[in-house]
């Protein structure tokens, strides 16, 4: 009977509980040195490959976040490798590279959360393969000093050492290495465990080892003594001791070797500068209209709502759309009433979506029905801002408008609202 391995992804705001492992390729060692001790080697391969690897989120809606690792592959096109159980069926998701105080690398979590507006770098899933667990981001830019990780040419051999880099969940700590052996490597068919709803169907190459990977270390690398890729994180088996999988470097080649994804353009964009999708750029010289259709606001507080749009636009390329309505834009107002608070969330996402698709709104949306009472506060995926800084400005005006809604100060939650689309945007007032 064959084993297991279950992906739980912990969302809600906090780490991806993933159970993933990896594949590693063999590389003959030269036979006129003699072999370095397993500790410098360690410590050597940890240096050289921390320079390639990489902490991705993706933010699934509504404050929902999973988390993984991942590694550069090719720098010149920009893409980071993961598991397509990391970034699920996201269109974009942002990356964290490695921060160093002189020549260590800082670990701290908090460190990279507590700035994740000005170091998190947005990407575009462009690739996914989803019965090998594989995905590729297309980030914005790559920081200087980040290299890409070279890939082994065979797949590893049983009993060959390999190593590993993550960002395990249940760990204080970023940049996590853990050493290995290879124990087989074969093919597999096995099912996982993505959330509470959906259990995925697997059919991969693989390989096994005895490292003991953990939940967040998904979508990492695993390399050989050379420091060469020869697999990617797939996650532990919860019915075994020291046994992981990794996705073996067979199938990363497949993926690489698609059309589709040789196709993609090859942009030198090694240093730490912008790249045109930064910010998201709308694709209109006059700022969307918005309307206040339920009356909720005074004359006076209205009148902010346009220039500050019409700044967003010019300065940060940024759309502002707010709409209020007396009853749903759309279906009857009763049924409305009576759905659950479930179907009533999907029910306005959906509106919200349409109206997102159809003006190419890139930036933010704030609609607010009157009767039955909701408030959706959307923040797009292309409006400059990593899911970090999204989220925070997402949770920051719900709560802004919110808090002085249920008080009946309407205008209030109005100008606070403008002022934290600004302020993400840099364009707040200096203090």
């Amino acid at each position: 009977m064959s084993t297991r391995v279950f992906c739980r992804i912990g969302l809600a705001g906090v780490v991806a509980t993933c159970l993933i492992a990896g594949s590693a390729a063999a590389q003959p060692e030269p036979k006129t040195d003699p072999p370095m001790p397993a500790t410098e080697t360690g410590i050597s391969v940890y240096r050289q490959v921390l320079k390639s690897t990489a902490w991705v989120h993706s933010d699934r809606g509504n404050g929902v976040r999973a988390t993984g690792s991942g590694s550069l592959i090719d720098k010149s096109r920009r893409l980071i490798l993961t598991n397509y159980h990391v970034v699920g069926n996201v269109r974009r998701a942002t990356v964290f590279f490695p921060v160093f105080d002189g020549k260590k690398v800082i670990p701290e979590r908090k460190y990279y959360l507590d700035r994740a507006s000005r170091i998190g770098i947005s990407g575009e899933v462009v690739e996914v393969d989803k019965a090998a667990d594989l995905a590729l981001i297309r980030i914005d830019r790559v920081p200087d000093g980040v290299v890409e990780l070279p890939i082994a040419a065979e797949s590893p051999e049983p009993g060959q050492t390999v190593h590993s880099i993550g960002n395990p969940g249940k760990s204080g700590a970023l940049w996590v290495y853990t050493p290995g052996k290879v124990r087989q490597v074969y093919n597999k068919v096995w099912k996982a465990k993505l959330d509470e709803r959906t259990v995925h169907t697997f059919d991969a190459r693989v390989v096994e080892t005895d490292s003991p990977t953990n939940p967040g270390d998904s979508g990492g690398p695993l390399v050989n003594d050379k420091g060469f890729l020869v697999g990617v994180t797939e996650g532990g088996a919860t019915e075994a001791q020291l046994l992981s999988l990794f996705v073996d470097v067979s199938e990363v080649k497949r993926l690489l070797h698609r059309r589709s994804v040789l196709a993609l353009r090859s942009e030198d964009n090694g240093s730490d500068r912008p790249s045109e999708k930064e910010p998201a750029k709308a694709n209109r010289e006059k700022p969307l209209e918005s309307k206040d259709g339920a009356k909720l606001f005074t004359e006076e507080g209205w009148k902010k709502v346009a220039p500050a749009a019409e700044r967003l636009l010019k300065e940060a390329k940024t759309d502002l759309l707010i709409e209020t309505f007396e009853t749903p834009p759309k279906g009857d107002a009763d049924k409305v009433k009576a759905m659950s608070a479930s179907e009533r969330e999907k029910f306005f996402r959906e509106i919200v979506r349409d109206r997102v698709k159809a003006d190419k709104l890139s930036g933010v949306y704030l609609l607010v029905c009157k009767s039955p009472t909701y408030l959706y506060v959307d923040v797009t995926e292309d409006a400059g801002l990593s899911s970090e800084a999204a989220k925070k400005l997402r949770d920051s005006l719900r709560e802004a408008l919110l808090t002085n809604f249920k008080e009946k100060k309407f205008d209030d939650g109005l100008a606070k609202a403008l002022q934290l689309v600004l302020d993400a945007k840099g364009l707040g007032e200096k203090k």
